[in-house]
């Protein structure tokens, strides 16, 4: 006997990952694309008589300590760990459902 409020469940359950999953691609996908990017807040400018005297401007450490750059980068790698971790439950609970069934089939003795 089939238990109608499981299979809503189980089906609310899928909805929710697969759509949770698909957003939180995208969104992983545009934050991949500046992750790598100083953030576009602005930021006082060096002192412009520096710049006069022929001083040399390096971007590269505003870029690779800039504290909102790396909590996206953080926050990327979080997202790839949780989709993947995601992905590795699904695999592990399908594994477990398919010897279920092929033990109460009797085909997993």
């Amino acid at each position: 006997m089939t238990d109608p409020s499981s299979e809503l469940d189980l089906a609310r359950a899928v909805r929710r990952l697969a759509s949770g999953a698909l957003v939180l691609a995208r969104t992983t996908a545009d934050a991949q694309a500046v992750q790598w990017d100083a953030s576009p807040v602005p930021r006082p400018r060096d002192d412009t008589s520096e710049r006069a005297k022929g001083g040399h401007s390096d971007p590269t450490p505003l870029v690779t300590f800039d504290d909102r750059r790396l909590a996206v980068r953080e926050a990327v790698k979080g997202a790839v760990r949780a989709l993947d971790a995601a992905a590795q439950a699904a695999e592990e609970a399908n594994r477990a459902v398919e010897e279920a069934l092929e033990s109460w089939a009797g085909l997993g003795e």
